[in-house]
């Protein structure tokens, strides 16, 4: 029987706190919601469970504070059988968390508390794990690179593990449109081109100015309309599109196809069966709440079974 192949996700985990709203409101107004409840999240967390549930030999690289939030963290991402000694638990620092609100339908408005705290501050030291682990597959999400020193960090040494590791990026714009630094972008396309799989969305494409590079991997989300893979000449070769569900909470529904696309390639699928996969993995979690959303390898085999798509 073949090893498992080894995933390190480089990226946050933050505390979730989630609360359904009546409704959004105007600056001023009111509005009713359900007392807050909290799981974990954070883009790097989100992905790393969602590979962890479906079976990959995972761990993260990440930075906590010294708090009850970051050891609630710490011990819940082992509940999702990812391997928690790429975590830091930093003293005298804080763990970010997250108010999440729900409306009816599964639209959300998300405010970040994570100024200023552990995740940010990410340096050499925690990413000598990649050497420790010899990984495989290397994940990075592009909330990190919105965020200094580790920005700097990452830019410093992924460069060496092109060639050494199957490298996964997700852009993960967090920062509206209007505020992208030419820092930001620069960062972005930096390690986009270095990457040999990108999965974008169609916004934050067009917004970070990248651009697929020949002999890479390069997905387009669009939402609602589905996902594309496009060759360097931005010509569309594939697409699969969005598998109908009635969405109760979109939260982590990205994440959940991403950390899918990884483990179907890192099961053999084609890049065209890995969309479908994940495709569908993210069809499912828009149906269950929270950002942890990963179903189980049975319920993604069978939603494709009866689901006519090409």
């Amino acid at each position: 029987m073949r090893e498992k192949r080894k995933v390190v996700v480089i990226g946050d985990i933050f505390a979730d706190m989630t609360t359904h709203l009546m409704s959004f409101t105007n600056q001023g107004e009111r509005t009713f919601g359900t007392p807050l409840s909290r799981n974990g999240g954070g883009t790097g967390g989100n992905i790393a469970s969602g590979l962890g549930r479906l079976g990959a030999d995972v761990s993260i690289i990440c930075r906590l504070g010294d708090d009850e939030v970051g050891r609630y963290l710490k011990e819940d991402i082992k509940n999702y059988y990812v391997d928690d000694s790429g975590i830091s638990i930093i003293p005298g620092e804080s763990s970010a968390i997250v108010i999440v609100g729900v409306i009816p339908g599964g639209e959300r408005t998300i405010w970040v508390l994570g100024n200023d705290s552990a995740y940010e501050k990410l340096s050499e030291k925690e990413m000598e794990y990649l050497e420790k682990t010899d990984p495989d597959i290397i994940f990075v999400t592009g909330v990190m690179l919105s965020v200094h020193p580790a920005a700097e960090t990452i830019r410093k040494v992924l460069p060496a593990w092109k060639g050494r590791s199957r490298i996964y990026f997700d852009p993960n714009l967090c920062v509206p449109v209007s505020s992208i630094t030419e820092e930001l972008r620069e960062s972005m396309q930096e390690i986009s081109g270095l990457s040999d799989v990108v999965l974008t969305g169609k916004i934050e494409m067009e917004a970070l100015g990248l651009k697929p590079r020949s002999g890479q991997t390069f997905i387009v989300k669009d939402g609602e309309r589905g996902s594309g893979l496009i060759n360097e000449k931005e010509e569309l070769l594939y697409r699969v599109p969005a598998m109908p569900q009635k969405a109760i909470d979109a939260t982590g529904a990205g994440d959940t196809y991403a950390a899918a696309f990884v483990y179907a390639e890192m099961e053999g699928k084609s890049v065209e069966e890995a969309m479908r996969f994940s495709t569908a993995a993210a069809g499912i979690s828009v149906t269950i709440p929270g950002a942890r959303c990963m179903p189980e390898r049975q319920q993604i085999e069978e939603s494709l079974r009866g689901w006519d798509v090409k």
